[in-house]
Parts: structure tokens; sequence; C-alpha cells
């Protein structure tokens, strides 16, 4: 084309989630608006500045998304005369929104999809330009700028109410939605008719004949994908509001003719404004306005969703906890989904750190890890009185995907930090070891049956002879997304990457410490696969001693159902003690029995389309060899097996007894064995079977944890822990 615009907004999936918009049943105008309401609203919007301008960069969902509401906001300020000064939108929000939002992985691309900037309005709100502006340099190139402090205020006063997507092939719904709402978010691949209409510079329009008819296609190569607004129609086709400044068509408005409009449509979407909401948290509380967030929640989570089962004083219903109950001790409350994030740092693909705080440069991924490991450490234990920091490094254990963990983080943190030791946490973009289960449940409804797969008496009868299938099965089938996740663990350790950040943080902080007379205290908790991410860490801080000076160290390691094989943890977790970085003698592990860990079942006990712990199916099937010996199995630690070549593989035995000679657990008692059916995990005495995924339940394993990382008693018994 004949500009250097970019266009490059995408065409949205297939989701059969989305809500189909339904035309309701009346006649509609010849034109709309009428002519009298053209020169009402038009004229004065474009006065008021209004009319967007992209520039040159691709963010065409923010801008055309920003039209939407600048229009329906401006045509509402206008009828309602109020006096007050009109501020519009953040089109760099709602654009930084859609990249978090859209259904393509990462950030590290211009353009994204008109679902995506929808969602992030939904959830989040919209703030101002004011609050959040989209800033350019001396060259003109747009930057990326932080929006001010009272951003959260401000984006919960523009709440989106509902949005439905729109049949883009008809065209009577598309007349029915916009004569229905006022304006309708669209994308469309645009061509070399609309650079005609670049430079024309007419007046804003004062009616529909005023307004410039874009050209048709001349070079098929011209084609682009682009977001804009229809803000209304006449008998030769919709109006288009653009983004392109007021230099484009009349003042930044044209007509796009039906026919061009059906060939080249992608997307239609109608979106109609929400109520802004307060709410109190409990009956004597005071009011308050829902917030925004600046952190990715939980899919389906609307800025303005309330739910009717936070019943106890204190559980906001704008955010309400994993679990409704009332709490003896307030700091054991729940944190909020934003405090979650503030203390978790989650990697995905290659060990990269997730940009999950959208205020933030999607690139800043070093701004975002200094924030969380050291400046926000910082703030905290500037109040307290204590001369060392307690600080925990809790790696989940790829059990949960990222919104699973983040609802455990919200339970499991306020427990530290009540009891004076400041957590972060490690967690996983994604969940390898749900999504093994739920595979493993539907290789088996396959198999079997739906009707047998999900009766745990047949599933039961089958006994070995079915578990041996779903370990050949699963060896071809699942290995590579346990290996994948593996590799991302190793990966983390390189340059720029979220292990690599943690420690350079962590190095800081200690520094930043010690020259206020300080010291950083470090421990280190991991359950399942986050063993195996805590390996690498301990091995790239053994890389750190230059000399000894400088260097980190941990107090202690706690290790629940390690996933890590016993050649790993030679390999990683020795170098740690030869290097001093971590003494073996300071390494805690919690196991499951063998009695438990054949009871267990994936996807879960009650429905054990395998009929033994993920551990067991890892170490048959998804390691890299069969039968490999892994440090979370009791009988990896038992000396009985250490040269058993039925229980581990031949080649293994001597990582076996490598390991039990190098971690002194009988002699120091590190080992914690559960061996009980259930485990406790609310302070009523309530239990859940003892599994693989129930030590971060388990009140015995956590209070004996923290307790060890204090050095005393908690503050007060553990709660709830059954979330």
């Amino acid at each position: 084309m004949a500009t250097q615009r970019v266009f490059d907004a995408r065409p949205d999936r297939l989701d059969l989630r989305d809500l189909p918009y339904r035309a309701p049943l009346r006649s509609l105008p010849p034109r709309y608006p009428a002519d009298a309401q053209v020169q009402q609203f038009i004229p004065s919007y474009v006065a008021e500045r209004l009319v967007l301008d992209q520039g040159l960069e691709g963010a065409c969902t923010g801008f055309g998304l920003a039209c939407v509401a600048n229009y329906l906001f401006w045509v509402r300020h206008v009828q309602e005369q109020t006096g007050t000064p009109f501020l519009p939108v953040s089109p760099r929000m709602l654009y930084e929104l859609a990249r978090r939002y859209d259904e393509w992985p990462g950030t590290d691309y211009e353009g994204s999809s008109c679902r995506g900037a929808l969602k992030g309005w939904h959830k989040h709100g919209v703030c101002s330009n004011e609050v959040w502006p989209y800033k350019l340099d001396k060259s003109g190139k747009p930057v990326f700028a932080r929006p001010s402090q009272k951003w959260q205020l401000d984006a919960a006063q523009r709440p989106l109410g509902v949005y439905y997507r729109v049949d883009r092939e008809s065209i009577v719904d598309l007349q029915a939605a916009i004569s229905d709402i006022g304006a309708v978010y669209v994308s469309a691949s645009v061509h070399d008719g609309w650079d005609a209409l670049a430079g024309l510079k007419r007046p804003a329009p004062n009616k529909h004949d005023d307004l410039p008819e874009i050209d048709p296609l001349k070079d098929p190569g011209s084609r682009g994908g682009h977001a804009f607004a229809l803000v209304g129609y006449n008998e030769r086709g919709f109006v288009v509001q653009n983004s392109w400044g007021t230099t484009w068509g009349a003042s930044g408005f044209a007509v796009l003719p039906y026919d061009d409009w059906i060939v080249n449509a992608t997307d239609a979407w109608a979106c109609a404004l929400g109520v802004p909401a307060i709410v109190r948290d409990g009956p004597d509380a005071t009011r308050r306005p829902i917030m925004s967030s600046r952190w990715r929640v939980a899919s389906g989570t609307s800025l303005t969703a309330l739910d009717r089962a936070t019943r106890q004083p204190g559980n906001p219903p704008d955010d309400p906890w994993p679990m409704d109950h009332a709490y003896l001790h307030k700091d054991y409350e729940p944190w909020s989904t934003a405090a979650a994030y503030e203390h978790s740092l989650v990697t995905g693909n290659n060990g990269e750190l997730v940009a999950t705080d959208f205020t933030r440069d999607p690139g800043d991924r070093a701004g975002l890890a200094k924030q969380i490991v050291v400046d926000a450490p910082q703030m905290w234990f500037a109040a307290r009185p204590e001369n060392v920091l307690k600080l925990a490094i809790y790696a989940h254990g790829g059990l949960n995907d990222e919104q699973s963990s983040i609802q455990r983080i919200r339970v499991l943190g306020p427990c530290f930090e009540a009891n004076g030791v400041y957590p972060v946490f490690l967690t996983w973009k994604t969940g390898a070891a749900e999504t093994i289960g739920s595979m493993v449940q539907d290789w088996a409804e396959r198999w079997l049956g739906e009707e047998a797969a999900r009766s745990k008496g047949i599933l039961d009868a089958l006994g070995d002879a079915k578990d041996r299938a779903v370990e050949a099965v699963a060896n071809k089938l699942f290995k590579g997304l346990w290996t994948e996740m593996r590799e991302n663990a190793a990966a983390s350790v390189g340059a720029g990457h979220g292990l690599d950040l943690l420690l350079k943080n962590l190095l800081a902080l200690q520094r930043e410490l010690a020259a206020a007379s300080k010291r950083l205290e470090l421990h280190l908790v991991g359950h399942s696969a986050g063993s195996i991410l805590l390996g690498h860490f301990l091995k790239l801080a053994s890389g750190s001693h230059g000399g000894g000076n400088g260097g980190l160290t941990v107090r202690s390691s706690t290790l629940y159902a390690a996933a890590c094989s016993c050649a790993f943890a030679n390999e990683h977790y020795g170098a740690a003690h030869a290097k001093g970085v971590l003494k073996l003698s300071d390494l805690w592990l919690y196991v499951l029995d063998d009695r438990n860990e054949k009871a267990d079942g994936l996807p879960s006990p009650a429905l054990p389309a395998y009929g033994k712990s993920l551990l067991y199916l890892v170490s048959r099937a998804l390691d890299d060899e069969r039968k490999m010996p892994l440090v979370g199995m009791h009988r990896a630690l038992l000396s009985e097996y250490a040269g058993d070549a039925d229980q581990w593989a031949g080649d293994q035995l001597a990582e076996v007894k490598r390991w039990q000679a190098a971690w002194p657990g009988a002699a120091k008692d590190l080992l914690r064995l559960v061996d009980r059916p259930q485990v406790t995990v609310t302070r009523e005495g309530g239990q859940c079977k003892s599994t693989h995924g129930s030590f971060d339940n388990n009140i015995a394993a956590l209070t004996e944890t923290i307790e060890r990382i204090k050095g005393s008693a908690v503050v007060a018994p553990l709660e709830w822990l059954d979330y």
C-alpha cells in the first residue's frame, strides 16, 4: 500500500463460547444516525479532537475499540449535558490488554485480535487517555509509558457491559446492532481504496451525503488486517470511524460499501457500556468502588462480576477467596488475586518470564522480576524490626495451570507472610501434569468405553494390567509433555530467563540488605516438578560463587513429592552441596509411602484411569528411562531397594546408591513419610486422601515447613487448606 502503516489485526479464532448477537424484532431506520444526529454528534466529536491517529504502530485493535468507546461515551456526554470535561479512553490500555488476552502465546509482537481487546475491557475496564497516555518520542515513534497510580480506580469507572459476536455476513444484523447500540467494533482486510482517502482533509460531516466513499480494491496485494468502528449506515454502506487522523476521509469518517464489507470483513462485535459498581466486603464494612487489576485474571471473570458464595465477613464479592470460610486469625485470610501476582514469577515456554503485569512494557521482564524479588520484599521488610529477611522461594509442581496456581498462592502466601517469612512463588504458565491426567482419562475412555472408564470398580478390577497398558501408551503419547516441561525448566537458566532473573535479583537484594547492615536468609520449597526447577536454580547459583565472594547460600530446602530423578539430584543438589550453596543436611524430603503411592490415581483416586500416583507414571513411562528412580518415591530412599533391578532401571542403580550415600536423611531425621491414608486439611479436622497433590493441603506438613524456616512456632494454627 502507498502508506507505511502496519496492518496486523488478526482474525479471531473460532470460539464456541462466543455469545451470538440476536437482533431485536423492530423496523430499522433507512439511515442511522439521522442527519440531525450526525450534525449533533460528529462535528463536535471532531472538534473535541477525539478522532485518533495510531501512527505507524500496529495497535489498531486498541485504537479501533477506543473509537467505539469514545463514540458511545461522547453520545452519552452530549445527551446528558453535564458540563463536565470529556475524557477520552486510553487506546494504549486497550491495546496492551488485547495482547494479553488474545489467542496467541507471548506478547513480543505487534497486532492482536478484537476478542482479546474486548476481553481485556470486560475484565479490567478502561481508564482515560489522560491517566494512561499514548506517547510518541521525538521522531514520532510510539513509546510505552506506564499509567499513573490512579488508573485502577479510573478504569473501573468505564466497565464494559456485554459483548456479542455479530454475524459478519449479515448486513441486517450489523445494521440492527449499530441502530441498537450506536457503534460496532469490527475488523477487515483494508486495501488501496482506503489509501485513496488519505490526505483528503474534508471537514467533519453534517449529514450522510457529506461522507466520502472508500474506493474499490485495485491492487490485490495491498490487503492487510485492520480494526475500526462502524458508527452508522445508509443506502451506500456502513459509516466508518477510522483511527488514521482527521486528514483521512471526512475528518476520520467515510462510507464502506456493503459489497466491499462482505468480501473483506473478518470480525464484528456488538458491545455496550456497563455500570460502575460499589460493593462492601462485609456487613460492617463501608462501601468501596470495584477496582481494576493490573494482572491477568481468571478466564470468565469480568470487572463487575460478583460471587454469591462470599458469605464470610471480609471475603470480597468481586474477588472471592478460593474457599468461603471464616478465619480466626485475620492475617491468614487469603490474598487478593493482585497480591498473589505481586509475589509470583510465572514462566512459560523456554523458561521465559511471562509478562503478567500489563502496565509494564511487555519486554520489561527484568523490571518485573526486580519489582517482585527486590522492591516488594524490601518495602515489606522495612516495616519490620528484624535484621534478617527470611525469604522463601516456593516452586509449584506443574500440577496446575497458572490460574489454578494463583488460587493456591492466595491461600498459601498469607500462611508464610503472617509468620514473618516473605514468599516468592515460581509457577508455570501451563500445568503439564494436569494435562497428562486428562489425557490418561481420555485414552481410558477410548480403550475401555466411557462407562467402564468412569466406573471405579471396573478400573480397580483391571489392576496392574490396565496400568501397564496406560504406561505403554503414555510413553508414546504423553512423554513429550513431561520432556517439554523439564526442558522449559532447564531453559529458565538462560540469560534473561526466569531463573536467571531470579538469581540476579536475589544477589541484588542480598547486596542492598548488606549495605544496610541487614541479612538475607533464603529458603527453598518445591512440590513435585518444582524440585526440577529448584535444582536448576541451585546449579546456577553454584556457578555464582566467584571465588566464594558475593554468592548466594540457601539455609534450607524442603521438597514435597520430588519428581526429579536421583541422577538429577546428584548432579544439581549435589553440586550445590559441593559448592556450599545448600548443605544436603539442610534438605528435607516429604514423601508418600509406597502404599499411598499405589492408592493414588490419575486423573484422581476416585476415578483412577491409572491406578497409581503421578510419580509412578513418570518413573515408568515419562522420564528418560522406564523405572527411573525418583527422589520423591519412598523406595528410592530405602537401602533394600538400592540394588533392586526389578524396581529400578539397571543403569540407574548406581545413581540410587550415590544419592542414598550423599543425603543424610536417616542420620539427620530429614525424611517425613506420609503413611496414613488421610491428611488433615482444616482446623476442624477435615481430611482429604493422601495423594501426590495433597502436600500443599497438608496442615501438618506446611506448619512444620514454616516453623522450620521461622525458627519458632507459628503465630496461630493454620486454618483452611481445603482449596
